[in-house]
């Protein structure tokens, strides 16, 4: 990865080798290791009824296509302020944080390697909903009637989500 090329820390040429229980890029001038780490998100499932929310993306990758609202954690950010943050962004609503579902990752995708952090969000009111920043349209649809969606991680997060109904042994 030409990204990798040179030290961020003091500009010397990098090598690609073992080191740390893996390969990795590193400089032998400073001994800085360049960990290439997933980018962390916050996704979100916000229901109501049996219903949950979903947003049509506006961009790439997906465009068009529907998904779990949510997005890329912020620097100084915790993953429940991004949680808010995306929500009232994508929609419009305010939320908080019930729980965290679990997580999964997304490899290879246009912004790198994902690791999704998935939480259960509480909504009181709908009635605000309007599409916003990177979202053409926010809809609520019928678990058990979603369209396809535009990530397999996504899918993975909405059986986390109906796993998490039968350990309540609420019907989906």
């Amino acid at each position: 990865m030409s990204y990798l090329e040179y030290c961020s820390n003091c500009g010397k040429k990098n090598i690609y080798g073992f080191i740390d229980g893996g390969l990795r890029y590193h400089c032998l001038n400073c001994n800085s290791i360049h960990y290439e780490n997933p980018k962390p998100t916050s996704t979100l499932i916000c229901p109501e009824s049996k219903n949950i929310l979903l947003v049509k993306r506006a961009v790439e990758p997906g465009k068009g296509l529907w998904g779990l609202p949510g997005g890329f954690i912020e620097l100084n950010e915790t993953p429940d302020q991004a949680a808010i943050r995306e929500l009232k962004e994508e929609t419009n609503l305010d939320g908080r944080v019930n729980c965290q579902l679990g997580y999964t990752s997304h490899f290879n995708s246009l912004h790198g390697d994902i690791l999704l952090l998935a939480f259960l969000m509480d909504v009181s009111d709908f009635k605000d909903m309007v599409a916003g920043d990177d979202a053409d349209d926010a809809k609520l649809f019928p678990l058990n009637q979603l369209p396809q969606l535009a990530f397999t991680s996504h899918e993975k997060i909405v059986e986390m989500y109906i796993n998490y109904l039968n350990k309540l042994k609420l019907s989906v």
